[in-house]
Order: structure tokens, then sequence, then C-alpha cells
């Protein structure tokens, strides 16, 4: 008798798993479905079922637990252009599959969040412009060429370029932190050589420069913050978005015997041990 009923039991688990994954009857085909910024898992599956993209908050979970739970999953605004089971949703949630066109952004180093900002024109309709420079902290997003959704909101937007910067300097923080020097005054620190030099080079002896002048209780004065002209020591927070070449000056300088130095009318760095050096290079290579 056993025997008989196993068969039948299975067929009947199958038939309600089957019908607890496909999609609702009323999924809300070509509609945009948010998921927000630090959403915890179980919101989200209570949030898709009430919004009738799937049948089961239990299968989305168990789903999104064997792609990677909470922490994988991708913030932004979803197209559902037609009825899908609830391991297709979750697969795109955990991959980014936005259903939406992608458009390619290149964030030069150096760039601020005012300069970003105003790359996201009229075809990012969700993107709030106040939104983003309000929030977005200056000197942590990355930058790179990227791809972003249409959809793109201004926290998305934030969270994709600052856990761009997390990995790229994921493997120079233990440089970082055997350099006496926190996180935040390096990434300063590179801002402002992002700012003031155009190589690797420069970056490198600009950065023993400006950081000898620190150590020695002398004003920075360094002309992309006129601040540091007034006052001794570094800026309150980074100027702009440094890439990685300005990073690694800020960490690792080359050792030079000046304390001075200027960009010339001919684009190239001018160095000098004392400050009579550097009037004389003033005079030489900035008077017209």
């Amino acid at each position: 008798m056993l025997k008989i009923y196993l068969p039948l039991f299975g067929i009947i688990l199958f038939a309600i798993a089957s019908f607890f994954t496909t999609p609702p009857l009323t999924f809300p085909s070509a509609a945009i479905i948010t998921v927000q910024e630090g959403i915890g898992l179980y919101s989200l599956a209570e949030k898709l079922q009430e919004e009738r993209v799937i049948r089961s908050p239990f299968w989305f979970r168990a789903t999104a637990i064997l792609l990677g739970g909470e922490r994988a999953m991708r913030a932004g605004q979803y197209l559902m252009f037609e009825p899908q089971n609830v391991f297709a949703i979750a697969w795109r949630i955990f991959h980014g599959d936005y259903g939406v066109e992608m458009i390619k952004l290149t964030i030069p180093e150096g760039f601020t969040v005012a300069k970003i900002s105003s790359l996201f024109d009229e075809r990012f309709t969700s993107f709030n412009h106040e939104s983003f420079t309000a929030s977005a902290p200056e000197g942590y997003l990355f930058p790179d060429t990227y791809f972003i959704p249409i959809t793109a909101t201004a926290s998305s937007t934030i969270k994709l370029m600052n856990d761009n910067f997390s990995r790229k300097i994921f493997s120079i923080l233990p440089d970082i932190k055997s350099s006496s020097r926190t996180l935040e005054e390096i990434i300063i620190m590179a801002s402002l050589l992002e700012a003031e030099t155009q190589t690797k080079e420069d970056r490198e002896m600009a950065s023993d420069i400006l950081w000898k002048r620190l150590d020695l209780g002398m004003p920075l004065q360094v002309d992309s913050e006129m601040g540091t002209y007034e006052f001794v020591g570094l800026p309150k927070k980074p100027i702009n978005n440094p890439g990685l070449v300005s990073i690694e000056a800020a960490i690792h300088p080359t050792p030079t015997p000046y304390l001075y130095f200027l960009t010339g009318k001919d684009g190239k760095m001018h160095y000098a041990k004392t400050f009579d050096e550097h009037k004389r290079n003033i005079i030489k290579y900035l008077s017209s």
C-alpha cells in the first residue's frame, strides 16, 4: 500500500512546488519594480509577493540564499517585461539584470561628485541630482567605465561606484595600514595629487613634498584648494575622486630634497629646495 502512495505523494509535492514557483496570473507585465538600497531579504520577498511578481516568499528566499543571500542583491529598478518564475526573478536581482537599456559612462580620474552628476542626462529619468550631490561621498566614487541602467537612481549609482572603490583598493589596504596614514588621509592626499599633477612620477614626487610640508607644520599651498594657503593640515575631505595611480602615489611617495613645486606654462613640473628658488621658478615659468 505504501508503494502505491509514495509516487502519488511525490506528484502532489511536485504540483504544489510548481504552483508556488510559477508566476502569478496577475504578474505585472511591463511594470517597473524597485529594489531599494539596503532592503532585507525577508522584506524584499514580501514586497515582491505584494506586487504580484512572485507567489511564494519562501521559494524566493530559498533561491536567494543559494545565490548568495542579502549582500549579493543589487538595488535598482527592474523591468518586468514578461511573466517569469521565482527562480528567474531571483537570478535577475542577484545579477543586476534590470531588463532595461544600459548606458556606457566613463568617469575620468579627478572628477568631483558634481561633475559625475552632470554626466547623468535626461536619459536617466529616475536619477535625482540633488540627492546624489548631497549624499555621494567625495573621494570614494571610483573613476572607471560603467554600464549603468537608464533606471538608475542616485542611491544605486553611489553604491555601484563606492563598491567598485572598495574592490579596487582592497589589494593595497595592507600598504595603507603600514604607511602610518589613515585611509581618509590617503584619499584626501590622492585627490590633491590628482588635481595638481599629470604624470605618475610627478605625483610620487609631489606626494613626498606635501607629506613633508605637513610633517614640518607648513601650509600645503596647493592651487586646487585655496584653503591650504590659509591653514596648516589636510583639507577636511577629498576635493575630487582620485584614480588608483594617485592613491598609490599618496601611499608610496618618491623621496626628494624639495619643499616646493609648481606647474609652469610649459605644462611641466618645476621643483625647488628653498623658497627663494621657488620664487625664481615663479618668475621664470609663470610670468608672462
